[in-house]
């Protein structure tokens, strides 16, 4: 569910994770054996819904996006994938495309729930963004303060550090720590799983994702609001910014609407077949990665993110500055964000691009698969925002590990921000030639 190498930790499912230790590649064909398998389609007849008409003014954009969806889609072989773009705070485009359930052959739709990951961290940093602003959290305190129960450990730790994954709190050993795991009915149940841990390194010194550090975040919050943390994004996030399809995602309380969630069965890659996802409760880390979503709901979120809808403008600064170590150098990394800059627009300048779930979505090796970027097992997510140009783009898929997630998001930003600035060089021209008309009368 991270965006850097240092996030990785080894594929688990049943069938992939003897892959992560030196056996004959043979095995991956025995592990391969029954499962299922997605055909290949001719990109331009993968069946996709759109709940309503793209917006008119980016038709040509969207035209092209849904060209390079398509591909990417076919070339993975995915079940099914979900996108959003947003500019100016309004969707402008909203496409379900392939399969929400292959043995039903459900449709995705706009409106199809999927599991988002690590971009869950985004919607925790607001909450935390709130609370700053009300005075109600002090970012560089020890988490003690809201979190009295938490262990104390051989160095402070705080807020800032755990958001920006420099804290030293251990990553989980293996899906299967996490998602073995009974649900979490509060707070203090999801901390039980690493609180007695030592930390990795000194604060402050090392970057390392983790997304138990997120779940003391989570904790950190309920402890500063003096409720219970779900409720508190409830009340405070989701609702104002009309998130309505945006949930937590608990086993035991099957969502209508959700889709069938996969797992690749060999070398998490969905070219070589995929079965179902173990089933799951991400409950104990729901501020880390246990959220349910759509695009559209991300894509307003990271709209909400680069106005003042939500958060004033220098707390979102503060969220969005990646942060140094002790040694000066700089990680990246934000709180609760990446920066990156990518290429985009006519001269393929370097643009800023702010988001989650952006890095590579697996990394491979002879005889090894990782997961990296916006991975959740049976999903994989994505949001960029261009705050530049005030576009959102949210990309999810039914399937864990699949690269075509991050790269679209990418490309769809190099589309939509090609077309903004190809829109603001007309205007200028246009500006310039009125400029040089002679004046009426």
């Amino acid at each position: 569910m991270d965006d850097r190498p240092s996030g990785s930790h080894p594929a688990s499912s049943p069938l992939t994770a003897f892959l992560g230790g030196p056996l004959p590649l043979v095995l991956a064909a025995v592990a391969a054996w029954g499962c299922m398998t997605v055909p290949p389609e001719v990109p331009g007849a993968l069946p996709s819904r759109v709940a309503e008409p793209p917006s008119a003014a980016y038709r040509e954009a969207v035209e092209e996006g849904r060209a390079i969806a398509r591909t990417l889609i076919s070339e993975e072989r995915l079940p099914g994938l979900s996108l959003a773009v947003a500019v100016d705070g309004e969707i402008v485009w909203a496409e379900g495309f392939g399969r929400a359930d292959l043995e039903s052959q459900a449709p995705v739709t706009p409106a199809t729930l999927l599991r988002i990951g690590g971009v869950s961290q985004t919607i925790t940093a607001a909450a935390v963004g709130l609370l700053s602003e009300r005075g109600r959290l002090d970012l560089d305190a020890p988490v003690q303060r809201y979190v009295p129960g938490f262990p104390q450990k051989e160095w402070p730790i705080s807020t800032r550090q755990l958001m920006s994954h420099t804290a030293g709190v251990r990553h989980y050993h293996g899906e299967e720590e996490v998602f073995g795991q009974a649900a979490c009915g509060d707070d203090v149940q999801r901390l039980a799983i690493f609180a007695e841990d030592r930390l990795r390194f000194r604060p402050g010194t090392k970057s390392a994702y983790s997304t138990f550090g997120w779940v003391l975040v989570g904790a950190v919050v309920a402890g500063a609001a003096g409720e219970p943390y779900l409720d508190f994004v409830q009340r405070e996030i989701l609702t104002p910014l009309g998130m309505e399809s945006t949930m937590a995602d608990i086993a035991s309380r099957a969502e209508p609407g959700s889709a069938h969630f996969y797992y690749p069965s060999v070398m998490l890659n969905p070219r070589h077949g995929l079965q179902d996802a173990p089933e799951v409760d991400l409950s104990c880390i729901l501020p880390a990665g246990g959220f349910l979503s759509t695009p559209s709901d991300l894509a307003r979120f990271g709209s909400a993110m680069m106005g003042d809808a939500l958060l004033q403008a220098a707390t979102v600064a503060e969220l969005q500055t990646p942060v140094r170590l002790a040694s000066g150098e700089s990680t990246g990394q934000a709180l609760g964000w990446v920066v990156r800059y990518v290429p985009a627009g006519p001269g393929a300048s370097p643009t800023r691009i702010v988001g989650q779930g952006l890095g590579d979505a697996v990394r491979r090796s002879f005889l090894s698969a990782v997961t990296l970027g916006g991975h959740v097992s049976g999903g994989t997510a994505a949001l960029a925002t261009v705050p530049e140009h005030r576009i959102a783009i949210a990309v999810a898929s039914n399937v864990s590990g699949a690269e075509s997630v991050p790269l679209l998001s990418t490309r769809l930003s190099d589309v939509f921000v090609r077309l903004q600035e190809g829109r603001r060089e007309a205007s200028g021209k246009e500006q310039g030639r009125a400029h040089l008309l002679p004046p009426r009368g």
